[in-house]
Order: C-alpha cells, then structure tokens, then sequence
C-alpha cells in the first residue's frame, strides 16, 4: 500500500522503518559512510511502499529551485529483482505529475542506474560527479 506524508505526520514507527531501510541499504550494504538524515527530510514528501508492516520500497520528493527532485529511492533487499524499483520510479512519477503539475524533474543518481532512469525518459547532463561519497550522474526528465 502506497502511502503519502510529510514528516510531520508520519509516526514514530513509519519514521523508524524509513531510516532502518535507508541505513539497511545505503549505509550497511553500499558500504559509504555519509550523513544520510538530513534537513531535506523535513520538507520533503516521502512515499512509502507497505505490505502491513513491512516497509517494502521507499524515496522522498522535494522541490528544488524550480524544479522537482527525488532520491533516498531504495527498495527492501528481499524485494529487489521482480520489478519493484520500477513501480517505485513510477509511482514517484505519477505523484510529482499529480502534486506538481509541469514542474521540470532533475536528480542525481548513481551512475550505475543511468540507464534504469533512461527508461523513463530521463536524459544525462554532465560529467559524472561524487555526491554521497559515490559517482552520481545529473539526470533531467522535462515535464
């Protein structure tokens, strides 16, 4: 069950579960050392994917000067390999189209997933970059 909220109406548990996952995979698994809570996570809307308890897939939407960005995307280890990132991907989609209508799209993503993004129309700009201690490329979908 997708669901929808700012942080401020999140529980203690759904706050909880968020970081576990985003530690679980971006800390533990990938190995990198960076601060992961940040101020964004206040503002932002974050979509959560969960079947009961169990939170299944995750990322957060924030505006940016004048587009509309998202990251912190992750899915659940057991849940990777039968096509839950791209429900995800699509989900954040159809949710920026619905709460910012037009808004342009930019994120950073790992270089690795350049071409899972592709998929969706977005299109590299530049140079790979580090960004939280890992090579990102900036990737622009247009609205």
């Amino acid at each position: 069950m997708w669901e929808l909220k700012q942080f401020k109406d999140m529980s203690k548990e759904e706050v909880f579960k968020m970081y576990k996952l985003r530690s679980e995979v971006f800390v533990v698994e990938q190995t990198r050392i960076y601060q992961d809570v940040d101020d964004t996570d206040l503002t932002a809307w974050h979509l959560l994917n969960f079947d009961e308890d169990n939170l299944l897939s995750y990322a957060r939407i924030f505006p940016e000067a004048e587009h509309i960005s998202f990251g912190r995307v992750v899915v659940a280890k057991q849940n990777r390999g039968n096509g839950n990132g791209a429900k995800l991907v699509q989900q954040i989609l159809d949710t920026i189209k619905t709460k910012f209508p037009g808004k342009n799209i930019e994120i950073h993503a790992e270089d690795y997933v350049q071409h899972f993004y592709e998929k969706f129309g977005f299109e590299r700009v530049g140079d790979v970059i580090t960004f939280n201690n890992s090579p990102h490329v900036k990737m622009i979908l247009n609205n």
